[in-house]
């Protein structure tokens, strides 16, 4: 027996040659790297393996947190539930909450509405922060353009409650170019939004140097259909935009640099999600090196996908996060949220709520993923994807820059017709089934239902006073610290801060991917007659069975019921079938060998029957086509089709929705 030291000299090395002819050989003579290369839909391709040898030297390790910081998103409107949840979940695994205020247009009126808890006034925050401790959780804030409001209101709890501002940890997020692109217009001018930035990033240097106020949502192109590539070139630009236009305000690069952190979106997509990461990491000591802004890390948050979760079948949604937070934790990013698995139909309850933090608390306590720092580092496949990724997105970065910049590229709707076009890719990606969404386009469970008990939270009306307060934009913190202890609400300073400029810019829709499939669904449900659709299995028992499996996926995609019998020995059995059940869709399942005996005798006894169903025939038998169309088949369904097309004419067809629908 060999000693250890001599272990792997009993192994010798397999070179390449060597491997790729076995590879050769089991492809019978293809080129693996045609027949087997991967194309991600995210303007990369990825070839089965890779060796020590793709690489002139391996990378070192990148600068990584072995750990992360568990947050949970809160949205609650009602001040002291928002409290509750938030001393709840820290007591239960979670190092710190996430409030989330949006005020968005009325729509018809000149007032604002609130989304998301309802800090209206200082007495509102106080009563948010109360019972919890702010030296020991940090605390975070998606307000977009009221974070100067909420920063405001933190310093002034600070010294009412005498706690230290220095012990504060936390972040505000607030990107206004992330903003533009969904809203249609910028918030402020370019001027002012500059000078607020500028005064943001000063005082919080000076009064709360452990809160990061520049805040960089990348989440908007994700859940807008865009790719991996375009939301880290596009985050970069977004970073860049901030160091070029915070320096030439007077503000150094470094304290810039430390006041930016990137907010993500993470996919299902495992280990291109890791790689996304490890390549923004990696790009963005190019950015602070051009800036001379020294060597610090970038703070990724990361927050499970919005995009592909589902409204049937919506349990699925916990594996989904689940695989999400492990590619955030293996990338090294500093903070995770996972959004409980019913965010997208109904107000999360306590149930999944726990399962969200669980699912983090397992990763952590139990898969042990916390201990590493940057483990995906050294595999050669990670390393690729990585390098990959890096120099697609450089280039994307680069182009936006070529454009004068993100804040041009976006008036110019560079940035919304890019992203746009990836979103139609994706689009025809899943109505092909192409991209899967299981339990949606996919392996529907035939006995789920939309769920009855969506209830979106009504939005809040923002509140003012009569009182009017001026603010000094060379001091804003301060001069808003000062209304809001003199009684100022959250309207009233406002309508100070905000002046919309940039009108009518090109938006992109965010969106989730398997929203297409489950209308036609929910059209079905509530439509007075279910369709039914029958399979005819006959002949060759192999493929039949095979194809009437297929044709049971295809069509309960739509919510159909699916009558599925074993197999007919005959024309005259489906016949008698169909004549006995009585159909809307009757669908031949055989072998195409088989069909130029078996579609003409089908179509010729359906021919003079009354309420025959619309014939359908499992497979493309490409040379039969139109003479199988002339003799009364209605279309054809195979793997290579579009089913949302199909799906919606027959819809149409059946009378369950418009045509111009």
């Amino acid at each position: 027996m060999s000693s250890d030291n001599n272990l792997f000299t009993d192994f010798p090395p397999v070179s390449r040659q060597e491997w790729e002819e076995v590879i050769k050989k089991d492809l019978r003579g293809a080129d693996y790297k045609n027949k087997l290369n991967w194309q991600t839909g995210e303007g990369i391709e990825a070839l089965p393996f890779y060796r020590q040898d793709d690489f002139d030297s391996l990378p070192t390790p990148l600068a990584a947190s072995a750990g992360w910081e568990v947050r949970h998103q809160i949205d609650e409107q009602e001040i002291s539930k928002a409290n509750k949840i938030a001393r709840t979940t820290l007591e239960r695994g979670v190092d710190a909450p996430t409030f989330i205020l949006h005020i968005e247009p009325t729509g018809g009126s000149l007032g604002r509405d609130l989304h998301g808890t309802a800090i209206q006034h200082q007495q509102a925050f106080n009563q948010l922060m109360q019972d919890i401790d702010l030296s020991e959780h940090a605390v975070h804030f998606d307000t977009g353009p009221a974070s100067p409001v909420v920063i405001a209101m933190l310093h002034n709890y600070c010294e009412a409650e005498d706690v230290d501002p220095a012990n504060i940890s936390g972040s505000v997020l607030d990107d206004p170019y992330a903003f533009a692109i969904t809203h249609g217009y910028f918030p402020t001018g370019e001027e002012t939004r500059i000078l607020q930035k500028q005064q943001i990033v000063k005082f919080c240097a000076n009064n709360l140097p452990n809160l990061k106020s520049l805040g960089i949502d990348a989440r908007v192109y994700h859940n807008g259909g865009s790719t991996i590539v375009q939301e880290v070139g596009y985050a970069l630009a977004a970073a860049s935009e901030h160091l070029a236009t915070q320096s030439e305000s007077g503000l150094d690069t470094t304290t810039i640099a430390s006041n930016i952190h990137f907010n993500f979106s993470v996919g299902s997509n495992y280990f291109l999600e890791i790689a996304k990461f490890r390549a923004l990491r990696k790009l963005w000591q190019t950015v602070l090196r051009a800036y001379e802004a020294g060597e610090q890390p970038a703070y990724i948050h990361a927050v499970s996908s919005g995009w592909n979760k589902t409204v049937y079948d919506p349990y699925v949604n916990m594996l989904r996060t689940t695989t999400e937070g492990m590619s955030a934790a293996l990338a090294g990013c500093d903070a995770i949220t996972l959004q409980p698995f019913d965010e997208s139909f109904r107000q999360p309850n306590d149930f999944s709520r726990r399962i969200a933090r669980n699912s983090q608390t397992i990763l952590k306590e139990e898969a042990y993923i916390d201990k590493v720092s940057d483990p995906a580092a050294g595999s050669y496949y990670i390393e690729k994807l990585t390098d990959k990724i890096a120099e697609a997105a450089w280039n994307c970065f680069r182009e936006v820059e070529q454009q004068g910049g993100l804040f041009q590229a976006i008036n110019d709707g560079y940035i919304q017709t890019a992203i746009e076009k990836s979103q139609n890719k994706r689009d025809l990606a899943i109505a092909t089934r192409q991209r899967i969404f299981v339990g949606i386009n996919k392996y529907p469970n035939p006995g789920d239902h939309k769920p009855r008990n969506e209830t979106a939270t009504a939005a809040a009306s923002v509140k003012e006073t009569d009182t009017e307060y001026s603010l000094d934009p060379e001091q804003l913190i301060p001069s808003i610290k000062k209304a809001l202890q003199n009684g100022a609400a959250l309207g009233d300073l406002i309508t100070e801060l905000t002046e919309p400029a940039n009108v009518h810019l090109q938006t992109i829709r965010p969106y989730r991917g398997p929203k297409a499939f489950e209308e036609l669904r929910q059209a079905t449900e509530e439509h007075s007659k279910t369709p039914t659709v029958l399979t005819l299995p006959i002949g060759n028992k192999k493929i039949r069975k095979a194809r009437s499996a297929f044709t049971a996926n295809f069509f309960g995609c739509a919510g159909y019921q699916i009558e599925d019998p074993i197999g007919f020995d005959e024309i005259d059995d489906a016949i008698e079938a169909i004549q006995s059940q009585q159909p809307d869709i009757a669908v031949l399942c055989s072998a195409d060998e088989e069909y130029p005996e078996l579609i003409p005798a089908l179509c010729n006894q359906l021919k003079d029957m009354d309420n025959k169903p619309s014939v359908v025939v499992a497979g493309y038998p490409k040379e039969h086509i139109e003479s199988y169309r002339e003799l009364g088949v209605h279309t054809f369904i195979h793997t290579k089709c579009n089913v949302l097309e199909t799906l919606r004419e027959f819809q149409q067809r059946l009378g369950i929705i418009k045509n111009d629908e």
